[in-house]
């Protein structure tokens, strides 16, 4: 038997992290003689609840510390890095190998704006782990230009797959699924479905399902004059979700900094063209012209031509949704990333320094 720690924020939590290992624990079909122990270490709340997780967390990781034969660490930036750390350090006194899975898309210029002192606790953190996950081969150097000394394997992320493509390009929605704010380009899209208001079929909908600044997207969505073309504001989850999706025929995702966005995998696996930008790994699996469309992040004209391109164009939209499909099925399922964690998890057990553990 084989005994997983894996360590992340609540399951409650919002975020494409929690996402990822949500598909892991509940989704993915591990072997009979795997066990994955899932202990939070991070929850919603003020600072007090946030210490409380976090103690309480390490309690238990402490309590497993016997049992485990590799931990699995997702970590972001910031708070979440600074925790993360400490447990390295902790398992790596313990002879505990540790794979440190990086979901952050904001860890560079986070990093880059820390004191020398504090990139070198970093650096120490990074090299301690007995290998750094990224999201793609692109962001690898995020990893080694830092701390050339860490080991650093890609990993992309996976989702659960259909048997055939669902897709019907006849629909009329169009979804933005991520935290509404400037980071994922909601108002750049804003401009555009103003822009394009007067060209598009009057049954053309575009629904805006995240957290963040919902209020502030309803402000400027009434002050714009386009309330006629907004279906939905918010957050979205459940059947809710999984409503919008069968009605989705465009997703549209205008980040201006990313890691390897989940609903891009999630929509692609539905047979729903995207719409995105030329950022961190997403040009990896969307190929302009052949899985989706790629603007500058930015860009508004570009971002227009691009709806109005894919929403006049029904063979577009056809063939891009079964090229997508298919890509999903041979590159980001959830058995080839099993397949690849057990992979990860043998080699770093039989690193030199665990052997006799």
């Amino acid at each position: 038997m084989t005994n997983i720690l894996m360590c992340c924020s609540d399951l409650s939590y919002k975020g494409g992290m929690v996402t990822v290992v949500n598909n892991y624990l509940n989704v993915a079909r591990w072997p009979d003689d795997y066990h994955i122990y899932f202990v939070p270490t991070h929850c919603n709340g003020g600072k007090a609840k946030l210490i409380w997780q976090f103690m309480k967390g390490l309690t238990r990781v402490l309590m497993l510390a016997r049992k485990i034969d590799v931990a699995h660490l997702h970590v972001a930036e910031r708070g979440s890095f600074i925790r993360k750390g400490l447990l390295v350090k902790m398992l790596h006194a313990m002879n505990i190998p540790v794979v440190l899975h990086h979901h952050g898309a904001e860890f560079e210029p986070w990093y880059d704006s820390c004191s020398p002192g504090m990139k070198r606790r970093i650096n120490s953190v990074l090299e301690t782990a007995d290998l750094n996950i990224v999201l793609s081969r692109r962001l690898e150097p995020m990893i080694t230009s830092r701390a050339p000394h860490a080991r650093v394997a890609a990993l992309y992320n996976a989702v659960a797959t259909f048997p055939e493509n669902p897709y019907d390009p006849d629909r009329k929605e169009v979804l933005l699924l991520g935290r509404l704010g400037e980071r994922k380009g909601v108002y750049l899209l804003l401009d555009a479905i103003k822009a394009l208001d007067d060209e598009l079929p009057e049954d053309i909908r575009f629904n805006l399902c995240g957290d963040g600044e919902v209020d502030l997207v309803r402000q400027r969505v009434g002050e714009m004059g386009i309330s006629h073309r907004i279906g939905h504001i918010g957050w979205t989850a459940g059947e809710l979700k999984e409503q919008i999706l069968s009605r989705t025929v465009l997703n549209v995702l205008p980040s201006y900094n990313e890691g390897l966005p989940m609903t891009i995998l999630e929509t692609m696996a539905r047979g729903i063209p995207n719409i995105s930008t030329r950022v961190a790994s997403i040009p990896e699996v969307i190929e302009d012209g052949v899985t989706g469309l790629l603007i500058e992040p930015g860009n508004t004209p570009q971002l227009t031509d691009a709806l109005r391109r894919m929403l006049t164009d029904r063979h577009l939209r056809q063939q891009l949704s079964e090229n997508s499909f298919s890509l999903i099925n041979s590159r980001f399922s959830l058995t080839h990333t099993v397949d690849r964690l057990q992979a990860i998890y043998d080699e770093v057990c039989s690193n030199p320094r665990h052997r006799n553990n």
